[in-house]
């Protein structure tokens, strides 16, 4: 009598603790599907929020933005000083400020890795005609001057950027791997951005003070005063 009411009893009891389980299961699946909602929940349980990560990364691209314009206007000044044509930097840089109003990041991206040949191109041509032994005029001193000026503004304010574009990615890396399997292809389109920045900029802050060493060195001959060239000394180390 007793083997059967136990028996009765787990008869009753396996399907009600079967019941828990699946609901438990279902209740923990259901939380990853609304981390992937509302925010991105990474293992060291920080919530990342997309629209704050979305703000974030505009910022950085506007900034950058910013930088690439500088050191298109800087090279256009520097190119004029030393009687190189500058129509297709010119045209880069307008190119660029007209992405500027934009509310798109894609157009903004878009304008930065397309002004990159231009200033490349830009790049070797003022190391050329630096390299040749040239005096200036006093009007083309000025100028001179100028350009490298903007050239150290934009050099620091895109090297700014480096260490913000890391934690982005670093953040984008967080949100990728929590999100839900319907989610992350919108999360990994609102990453790529930085992500493509984190490859791009680094590298061309280092060929931007490369360049300006020679621009500093080549100032110091012709013996021009450069404006905030302590400053650029001060972040970037030694330019000589």
């Amino acid at each position: 009598m007793k083997t059967n009411t136990r028996n009765s009893i787990l008869k009753k009891t396996i399907p009600i603790l079967l019941i828990a389980a699946i609901l438990t299961l279902s209740g923990t699946a259901a939380q990853a599907q609304l981390g992937g909602v509302f925010g991105s929940k990474p293992a060291n349980g920080v919530v990342v929020d997309k629209d704050s990560f979305r703000k974030s990364s505009d910022e950085v691209i506007g900034k950058v933005l910013m930088a690439r314009i500088a050191f298109l206007d800087a090279k256009a000044k520097l190119m004029e000083a030393l009687g190189l044509k500058t129509d297709s930097v010119i045209k880069a840089s307008e190119a660029l400020r007209a992405t500027e109003g934009s509310t798109s990041s894609k157009d903004k991206m878009k304008g930065i890795e397309e002004s990159k040949k231009t200033s490349a191109e830009a790049d070797q041509q003022l190391a050329d005609s630096l390299a040749q032994s040239k005096e200036l005029s006093a009007e083309s001193k000025v100028m001179f001057a100028e350009g490298t000026g903007k050239f150290i503004e934009g050099v620091l304010l895109e090297k700014d950027q480096i260490e913000r574009i890391q934690k982005l990615v670093e953040q984008g890396q967080s949100m990728t791997q929590s999100a839900s399997m319907f989610e992350k292809p919108k999360v990994l389109g609102l990453v790529k951005p930085v992500t493509t920045l984190s490859t791009m900029v680094p590298g061309d802050v280092k060929e931007g003070t490369l360049t300006l060493g020679k621009i500093m060195k080549f100032a110091k001959k012709e013996n021009i005063s450069i404006p905030n060239a302590d400053k650029a000394t001060a972040s970037l180390g030694s330019l000589d």
